[in-house]
Formats: structure tokens, C-alpha cells, sequence
């Protein structure tokens, strides 16, 4: 029993000094590399190469942005007309309330082709 006191006490002494000695050496670690990121010559090197990598990517997102809308839209159109129960809202003849499906079909999940669906209990 006093091994285990004496070992629990020297290893609080060891964190508490390990953790003041590693805040320290932290604290100079981030200062460093602060000094080191706000270098003129580092920020020479950085600066045109993210602006390439934006660059990039807008172009990237401007060549994929026309297949996203027809995929979205093609999505929307499966999720608007989904069912096909014909429990559509009767609240009036506007095109839209027909266009809009019923609470209750937002609400159950989708199934699959190939699920079967079960039985009431």
C-alpha cells in the first residue's frame, strides 16, 4: 500500500512539472511558427499557390454545377410526384396543391423496388 502512494505521488509531481515544462515548450513551438507562417517569403510562396488551388476548384465546381441542377431537379421531380396513391390535397383545383404530396406520403419512408411491404399488425 505505501509503494502505491509513494508511486501515485511521484507521478502528480511528473504531470505537474511535465505540464508546466510542456506549456512552456509549447508556448514557444506555437510562437515560432507564427513567426515563421507571417514571413514575407513564406507568404510569397503560400499566397499564389492557394490562389491556384481556388482557382481550380471554382472551375471544377463551374464544369460540375449544370449536372448537380439536372440531378437535383431530376430528385425534386421523383420526390414530388412519389406514390402515386392519388392522396393528394383537395383543398382546391391550383396546380400547385395537386403538385404537393400529402402529409402522410412525406412521412412514410421510401421503398425500395425490390422490398416487399409488411402486413399490418
Amino acid at each position: 500500500m505505501m509503494r502505491a502512494l509513494i508511486f501515485a505521488a511521484g507521478a502528480a509531481a511528473g504531470f505537474v512539472a511535465g505540464t508546466r515544462a510542456g506549456r512552456e515548450t509549447y508556448d514557444k513551438l506555437r510562437g515560432r511558427s507564427n513567426e515563421l507562417w507571417h514571413n514575407p517569403a513564406v507568404q510569397e510562396k503560400v499566397i499564389p499557390a492557394v490562389q491556384d488551388k481556388v482557382t481550380e476548384a471554382a472551375t471544377v465546381v463551374k464544369e460540375k454545377a449544370p449536372h448537380l441542377k439536372e440531378t437535383v431537379g431530376g430528385l425534386a421531380e421523383k420526390v414530388t410526384h412519389r406514390g402515386g396513391s392519388g392522396q393528394h390535397s383537395s383543398a382546391g383545383s391550383d396546380s400547385a396543391s395537386e403538385s404537393t404530396p400529402a402529409t402522410d406520403e412525406l412521412t412514410r419512408p421510401p421503398v425500395s423496388p425490390g422490398d416487399q411491404p409488411r402486413p399490418p399488425a
